[in-house]
């Protein structure tokens, strides 16, 4: 049962199912959410005079309201949804799904870790955690692909190899998905994603760092970690083939200039392809002690431009149309020059995503920050005169930075 509760009357513990105002273009991230802090009390109270609690929700009752504040929620213009089968709107996880999937990657980034750690110091690798997280990263993939694909902007400086793992799974989960692969190939992806790098535990970190141009010699030893990380995963007895193959060939290419094996066209596993992409992509999009990262819509235009002999053009093309014309975690300028991060691309309108806006007009930075669904603005003039995205801009040009943003609104909703 919902109540209509003036915000002074609010307490710890009630669910907020409905504002009185739009959630489009307000400071919540999410539709629905229980209050926790007094911080989300102050929020409400500066934003709005009312709104609606849902009892069945909440820990604390709404049900002492007074009676003239109670009525009917109003339709909502909610532009957030929990689930990736809703084809005219941008999918986005609510507050109760994205603590899931927030403990899900921090239990999936321990494991690879662990795993790392196991490979360096030459210990047995036990896959069956790895196999688990992977299941996890399946599902929660195909329910809330847009939330998931927003979490890779996320990059652990200190661990970046356990955490390019665990976004070039999630990425080419995604994409597998696009693919309509099979649950089980699915599975099978993301585990080989998971397990790629391992082989570069072997490799000493001056050389995994080395910010200059390896030698050749150098260059020769991180090639390595391709088939030395199928050797020892091999021994394990209990990876499918499949997997293995995806550690042994992510290198290999079409064009037969890839390594270990020199495999060429279809000789190279089409999942390895899947993801030697979402490797490349990952590793263009983020920082490294060795290359600084590029906007993922400039990645995008190398794939277009260079990846086709590679990968495959079919294959690229596929991978571009997945992730959209503005990838989730881009930076983009609207009309009235403000900037936003795109959080969700939008099915039935692609150059209308869901935007986290982070800097107004005038250049400031803004906090709270808002949610904005430009497919859902009037269609006039002004309007798009004024939120039609102009261009993708490159973050360090405003000294804006992704990563940071993410984290921030990510610990926020916790």
């Amino acid at each position: 049962m919902r109540h209509k509760i003036e915000v002074a009357n609010l307490k710890l513990g009630m669910y907020v199912a409905e504002l009185d105002r739009p959630w489009v273009g307000s400071p919540f991230l999410f539709q629905g959410f229980v209050i926790e802090s007094e911080e989300d009390l102050e929020k409400l109270r500066a934003n709005c005079t009312f709104v609606y609690v849902d009892d069945d929700k909440s820990s604390a009752p709404a049900a002492s309201a007074p009676a003239q504040n109670r009525g009917s929620a109003p339709t909502s213009s909610v532009t957030i949804t929990s689930r990736a089968s809703t084809t005219d709107k941008p999918a986005f996880a609510n507050q109760s799904d994205i603590r899931v999937i927030t403990k899900t990657l921090a239990v999936a980034h321990m494991t690879i870790v662990r795993t790392m750690d196991d490979m360096r110091m030459g210990k047995s690798i036990d896959t069956q955690e790895s196999k688990a997280v992977v299941q996890h990263l399946v599902k929660h993939v195909s329910s809330n692909p847009s939330s998931m694909l927003w979490l890779t902007n996320l990059h652990q400086k200190h661990e970046h190899t356990a955490q390019h793992c665990l976004n070039v799974s999630i990425l080419a989960i995604a994409f597998g998905r696009h693919l309509n692969l099979s649950d089980e190939d699915l599975n099978l992806l993301g585990l080989g994603a998971v397990l790629h790098d391992v082989g570069k535990m072997r490799i000493p970190k001056e050389i995994l760092d080395k910010p200059g141009k390896l030698t050749d010699e150098e260059f020769a030893r991180v090639k390595s970690h391709a088939a030395d990380g199928y050797n020892v995963l091999k021994l394990a007895r209990n990876i499918p083939d499949q997997a293995l193959a995806i550690v042994r060939s992510h290198h290999e290419r079409v064009n037969g200039k890839g390594y270990p094996d020199g495999l060429q066209g279809d000789a190279v596993p089409r999942l390895a392809r899947i993801v030697a992409l979402a490797d490349a992509y990952d590793m263009m999009t983020g920082d490294y002690p060795f290359r600084a990262a590029v906007p993922p819509a400039d990645a995008l235009r190398i794939l277009r431009t260079e990846g086709a002999d590679e990968y495959g053009a079919d294959l690229v093309q596929e991978f571009i149309k997945c992730l959209g014309i503005y990838p989730v975690g881009s930076l983009v300028q609207v009309g009235s020059g403000a900037l936003g991060i795109v959080m969700a691309s939008n099915p039935s309108s692609r150059l209308k995503p869901l935007l986290m806006m982070v800097r107004n007009e005038a250049g400031q930075n803004m906090n709270p920050r808002t949610i904005m669904n430009l497919a859902l603005l009037p269609d006039d003039k002004a309007t798009n005169d004024k939120w039609n995205i102009q261009t993708v801009v490159d973050p360090k040009q405003f000294d804006i930075d992704v990563s940071a943003i993410v984290a921030e609104e990510v610990q926020f909703n916790k």
